[in-house]
């Protein structure tokens, strides 16, 4: 039984990301800023809608809506002024977040723990996220967003199936019972071969140029897996098994950010001070 289940996920798994990636890589290769832009929004809106609910669950529903309203702002920002509007606009958000529970203090008992989680929402979902429009800006920046997702997928790919073929030892149980140091291993190695493979193809790097895709890769693998690490924590202290089910196979938005969560805003520093 428990083997059927598994084998219904994993085709599940298959049949969405059929559907998603070429969509995705349609938008990424072709698409205008505006595009990408539309499709950062979109999942921006969905991904807090699944965070606020999991984070914030008795904040009041009208000060979620502005929130999420104003997350927003962080994408918009960026695509009109790069990285000085998404400064300026995480700025203006935190502020107004800070009023509206400054004006809610005598009448809230849990005040710093709706401050705490809607302001850690703001930057862990519309901050970060908003870096891949940065990336986009940046010379052959199509190319490099291409390069982070196939690092990113090599390394769950390698991981699921090295952790259910091969894995014996637990990772981090407390906060992931399912996921183990082989398969941790497992991803980290096809994200280092998928990095250099796919950077030699895609980018036109000298010969300097390796040590830094492997370097990359190597950063964007690690902080790819504490990303998974960080959404398994906040799911495993909400009490949920997924965030959502919008994504057969795969769970909610949140199930499948929290890889790229951080890849993002470090693959597109990487590029900018040392590519």
């Amino acid at each position: 039984m428990e083997k059927n289940r598994i084998d219904k996920q994993h085709l599940h798994r298959w049949l969405t990301a059929a559907v998603a990636l070429p969509l995705l890589a349609i938008i990424i290769a072709l698409g205008p800023g505006w595009l990408l832009l539309t499709l950062v929004i979109l999942v921006t809106a969905g991904g807090m809608i699944e965070l606020l609910s999991l984070l914030a669950p008795e904040t009041k529903s009208w000060v979620r809506i502005v929130t999420l309203a104003t997350s927003l702002l962080l994408p918009l920002a960026t695509y009109w002024q790069g990285i000085l509007g998404l400064s300026t606009a995480t700025v203006v958000v935190i502020f107004v977040t800070l009023t509206i529970h400054l004006l809610l203090y005598a009448k809230e008992e849990a005040i710093l723990q709706s401050l705490g989680a809607l302001v850690f929402a703001q930057l862990y979902i519309p901050f970060l996220l908003s870096h891949v429009l940065l990336l986009f800006q940046v010379p052959s920046g199509r190319r490099w967003i291409f390069f982070l997702f196939f690092v990113i997928f090599a390394g769950d790919t390698g991981a699921y199936y090295a952790g259910h073929r091969l894995g014996r030892h637990k990772l981090w149980p407390a906060v992931s019972p399912g996921k183990t140091v082989e398969g941790a291993v497992g991803g980290l190695l096809s994200s280092l071969a998928t990095a250099l493979l796919v950077g030699k193809l895609l980018l036109s790097l000298g010969e300097s140029g390796i040590t830094f895709l492997l370097f990359l890769g190597l950063v964007i693998a690690s902080v790819g897996q504490m990303g998974d690490l960080m959404e398994s924590m906040i799911k495993r202290v909400s009490k949920v098994k997924d965030a959502s089910s919008i994504l057969p196979g795969h769970g909610g938005l949140l199930d499948r950010l929290d890889s790229l969560i951080f890849a993002f805003p470090l693959t597109y520093y990487g590029v900018v001070f040392f590519g």
